[in-house]
Formats: structure tokens, sequence, C-alpha cells
């Protein structure tokens, strides 16, 4: 639960239930909850005395007892190529973390994404993601995620139809608040997000993939698979070491297709993981239905890994597509604000006054 300097704890941690418990401590009736839920989340309000359908003593004890929202704004960048926004935040306890919105992906021009983090840092140690740099700091409570949302709805003036747990951090070492998170925005007097609309990403954690398929979440999971070989794994994403991708690929087979879930398997193409061995051995691990790839080019970053030329991406796609692997791609969305996929490291900017407005980076 996400505390300020005052030790006041955020409005936002609480699901249905517990602010059910919280009502009644106040004496109130329990339909004030889908109230306050209304208020928070689809009205979006930025302070208590906003609910003008709650008694302004009860709105007191919410001022004297609570806070509204656990981060604070820092900084907005927009990005001149595709119109993609990445927003800065200020965590209680001075961290940073970011979200990134995501407009018109793909082919469908009315999906707006919101991409939120689950963790200041990460400690899963990929080679090409920036957030890795950081390391792990802590996770993210379920306030601090809503609130996410709520503030690049309030300072973008959109409503966003789409959520991805995809920023800094693995959510499914975050478990309990990220999917208390999703709940949440898919209370019908809340965000009223479709179960279709939220997905949520892993590079693999096993236990927690099976806990997930076990409680029959109905959310979408993407796995972070990345490599074909398990050698190069290890060296890319360490996690291979303690959960090889063989064993979970076997989980997802033997039980996914008989769960409601859709699987997203995620791909960064890289110069040395898009050969045709590499196709072969996709075609053998993903073979059953429900199962989607998603390429994703390698993005710029602190790592020597090679970006492969864009013929050679183009013949790894043709291949998958002649195996009849169901392949989607994803363009990178603003590469040039570092708001694309393991760009996100949490910096923070400034606008330097100069010809062109080049964002410089704070360490």
């Amino acid at each position: 639960m996400t505390k300020n300097d005052n030790m006041k704890q955020s409005i936002k941690d609480f699901d249905y239930d517990e602010l059910c418990s919280v009502i009644a401590d106040f004496g109130e009736k329990e339909y004030r909850v889908k109230q306050i839920f209304v208020w928070l989340y689809e009205k979006n309000v930025e302070d208590f005395d906003e609910m003008t359908n709650i008694s302004k003593e009860l709105r007191n004890k919410f001022n004297e007892k609570y806070i509204m929202s656990p981060l604070s704004f820092e900084d907005r960048q927009i990005s001149t190529i595709d119109g993609t926004e990445k927003f800065l935040f200020k965590t209680f306890d001075n961290h940073f973390i970011e979200s990134v919105l995501i407009k018109n992906q793909g082919d469908k021009s009315d999906r707006l994404t919101i991409c939120v983090s689950s963790q200041i840092g990460c400690p899963m140690g990929c080679r090409f993601c920036e957030t890795a740099k950081i390391g792990f700091k802590r996770n993210l409570s379920a306030g601090e995620i809503l609130d996410q949302v709520c503030q690049v709805r309030r300072m973008s003036g959109l409503i966003n139809n789409n959520v991805v747990f995809m920023g800094m951090g693995e959510p499914f070492l975050n478990y309990d608040n990220v999917l208390k998170a999703a709940d949440i925005m898919n209370y019908t007097f809340s965000f009223h997000l479709s179960v279709r609309k939220i997905t949520i990403s892993t590079c693999g954690i096993l236990p927690a993939i099976e806990r997930f398929i076990d409680e029959k979440r109905p959310y979408n999971l993407a796995l972070s698979l990345n490599d074909t070989d398990s050698n190069k794994r290890i060296v890319n994403m360490p996690v291979e070491k303690k959960y090889p991708f063989k064993n979970i690929a076997a989980v997802l087979k033997d039980r996914l297709p008989v769960s409601r879930n859709r699987l997203t398997v995620e791909y960064i193409m890289r110069k040395d993981n898009i050969s045709s061995e590499d196709v072969n051995r996709l075609k053998k691990m993903f073979n059953y239905s429900k199962v989607k790839l998603n390429l994703i080019p390698l993005n710029n970053g602190n790592h020597d890994l090679i970006i492969p030329e864009k013929h050679e991406m183009d013949s790894f796609i043709k291949k998958l597509e002649e195996m009849n692997i169901p392949v989607s791609i994803r363009k990178s969305m603003g590469s040039d604000i570092s708001g694309a996929c393991g760009q996100l490291s949490g910096k923070r900017y400034r606008l330097k006054n100069s010809m062109g407005g080049n964002v410089n980076a704070i360490h």
C-alpha cells in the first residue's frame, strides 16, 4: 500500500471489498463505494472535494486520512514521429517511473493504449532493456499503477481503450498488486475496460504463470521470449536459467488451450535470432491454437546487440508466414523520445531552450 511523507494512504490502493470496510468504519452505507469508484476512475477527479454527491463530512474524513494521487507528475514528452506520449512520474519516496500513451497502433486507428509500469526498476537483467540498468527498487502498489492511467487520461484528454502491463518492471513479480489493479480497471463503475483489452506481460515467471491459469484470470497473457536457443536466451534474458522457456512452452501447450486466455509470444528481432533454425524452433514450440507471435524490431539502447536490416527481418517474417505461424508486427512507437520497447529508464528530463527543442536527459 502506498503512503506519502505524511503517512497518508492512497485511496486508489483499495479494491471494492476493502473500500467497503473503510466506508463501514465511517458509518456509511455500501452504495457509497460505487459512487467513490465512479469519481476516482470514470470522472477522474483530482480532489475529494470534487465528489459533489458525497457529504462534506465524509469528504473531510477522506481528506484527513487518505490521499487521492500517489504519484506526482514530472514531465511529458510527445513524439514528433508518431504522436506517442511519454509521462514521467515521481513516487512518494522520490523514485521515477514512466508510462506511455500509444495512439493508432497497427491497423486499428481507434486503439488507444496506455503502457503502465509495475515496478520501480527491474530485477530481471535483460540485456536489451534500459529499465534493467536501474536495478530493482521496489514494487508499485495497485494505486500507483492505477494512478498512471488516471493522470495520463487527464493530461492527454484522451480515454484509452487498451492497457498493457509492459512498462518498467516484471509484472508477475508484483503479481498481487498487478492483478488487483487489473481487476479494478475491469469494474463497470471504474475504467470499465474489457478483459480482452488488458494484457499482462511476463518474461517467464513460471510459478506465476501457473497461478494465473489456476485462478482462471481472464486477461490476455504475453510471454517475452526473444530467443529460441536456450544458450542465447540465458545471455540475453537471465530468467532462462531458472525458468527455461521449454518448460514454460510445455506448460502453456498443456494448459492454455483449455483456458480462456489468449497468448501472445513477444519476440524482439535481432541480427542473431532470425535464422531459418529459429523459425523451425518457433513452429515446434507454439504449434497450438490461441497463440500469436508479435514481432518487435530491436530498438536502440545501451547494449551491444545488432539491429537487423529490413530485408533480413522481411525474410524472417516471410518464412514464419509460410509455416502458417500467426504473426503481427509491432511498430516501434515513440523511439525518438525513448518510449519504445526496452527504452524506459525513469530518467528525469528537461526541455532545452534551443532551436529545435532538443530533449536532454538529466541523470
